[in-house]
């Protein structure tokens, strides 16, 4: 099989490199030129096996290698994730070189016949067959398992595409460790949520009667052009004129729904929010920001506890992947202070881009602001027509209810309140 992209044996190389030292920790590898055909078996559109007076002598002891994997059920199975997918095939390729490795370990004549690139001695034949199987089976789990985190961390392929390969296989290895995944079902279920209360504001709108036409649509027609059909004579002439598109109607126009403005989220990052909370509080932030890049609206915000610990700027709700991530993985720690993350967002939203955003702030304690920064905060939202939202995870809103617009109070995360701030804002 030849190679399917450009300095496929240099990205070979590099992808050992990570498959020994980073992704899979330390542990054999098949040889370069087993993953090379591996990826190709995975990767191209329709992989062949080149002739064998094509294929140099220290590879021939290889060449059963390739011949079973592209025959194996499995490898058809796994090239549904893996077809013109450089990431998946990596992922898949590294993942079943591991595994083969591994199995090829514990079979000393398949080992030597590798280590030696000649074909397996008629007795191995049947093992190599299992242990391909085995390890084909396993890259395509992987495959599979690094798509769906991807897709749950809404990751998109332009975005991805524009990072080095290395770089996409180090952030999918970031990926799976359980607390990431756990993390990623949060963010899709959120952002599904928003979506669908988004999907929502848009199905119940209705539209408006403007004025009068002719036409024939039958559920917009005047009530005394229904009344024709109670009269024999005027039940044909109604009948005529629905032929020829004269019938009276109201003419209607879509109700416009209000645009959108950019949205600043503040999320309370201090030591009781380790968890659960700030994972949550996370997801939120995230499910909003997917809302934004969807609609093109800008999205900012900010970690803190006494500080601001983490700053995060979209414009137009773009977002780098590996902002994405970092976004979802601020820890928790310190304590509380409203003015300084009110403060950043009353002078973010100052800029002419976020003049018009929407605050939400997500906290689970509440503390009180000082009466000067309280007045400032009531001019500033007087004078800007500014909303506040907050959602408040075990306690009373008693302070937060002194200057939000709104707030949700939960004793523990809950979808119902994101669910309904998420349709106030979307």
């Amino acid at each position: 099989m030849g190679c399917a992209i450009p300095n496929l044996q240099g990205k070979l190389e590099r992808w050992s490199h990570f498959a020994q030292s980073r992704l899979y920790g330390a542990g054999p590898v098949c040889s370069i030129v087993a993953m090379q055909d591996t990826f190709n078996a995975y990767y191209k559109l329709q992989p062949e096996i080149r002739e064998e007076h094509q294929v140099a002598a220290s590879h021939k002891g290889k060449r059963p290698y390739g011949e079973r994997l592209l025959e194996d059920d499995a490898t058809q199975q796994t090239r549904a994730f893996t077809q013109l997918d450089e990431l998946a095939a990596a992922v898949a390729t590294l993942e079943t070189g591991k595994v083969l490795s591994e199995e090829i370990a514990k079979n000393p004549a398949l080992d030597q016949s590798m280590e030696n690139g000649t074909e397996p001695p008629p007795q191995a034949q049947g093992q190599l067959n299992k242990a391909l199987r085995h390890a084909v089976k396993a890259g395509m789990e992987q495959a599979q398992d690094v798509q769906e985190q991807m897709i749950s961390w809404g990751f998109d392929g332009s975005g991805l595409t524009q990072m080095p390969l290395g770089e996409r296989i180090e952030l999918a290895r970031q990926l799976m460790p359980p607390r990431f995944k756990r993390i990623a079902l949060l963010i899709g279920r959120l952002r599904n949520l928003a979506r669908s209360k988004q999907g929502g504001s848009l199905k119940h709108l209705r539209d408006e009667y403007h004025s009068i036409t002719l036409g024939d649509h039958i559920g917009r027609l005047l009530p005394v052009e229904m009344a024709a059909l109670s009269d024999p004579l005027r039940k044909l002439d109604f009948g005529r004129r629905l032929l020829e598109h004269k019938l009276l109607e109201y003419e209607v126009r879509p109700i416009q729904r209000e645009g959108k403005g950019p949205v600043i989220c503040l999320i309370d990052a201090s030591g009781s929010m380790s968890g659960n909370p700030i994972e949550w509080a996370s997801a939120v932030g995230l499910a909003l920001m997917d809302t934004a890049r969807r609609q093109k609206r800008d999205f900012a915000a900010v970690f803190f506890d006494t500080q601001i610990l983490a700053e995060f700027r979209f414009e137009r709700g773009k977002a780098p992947p590996e902002e994405i991530f970092r976004f979802a993985t601020i820890g928790a720690n310190g304590g509380t202070s409203y003015e300084v993350p009110l403060s950043w967002a009353l002078d973010v939203q100052a800029e002419s881009k976020l003049r018009h955003a929407d605050i939400v702030m997500i906290s689970d304690g509440e503390c009180a602001v000082s009466d000067e920064f309280f007045n400032r905060l009531m001019k500033t939202k007087k004078d800007r027509g500014l909303r506040i939202m907050s959602i408040l995870i075990g306690g009373i809103p008693t302070e937060l209810s002194k200057w939000s617009d709104r707030v949700w109070a939960v004793t523990a995360p809950d979808d119902e309140a994101a669910g309904e701030m998420f349709a106030e804002l979307v």
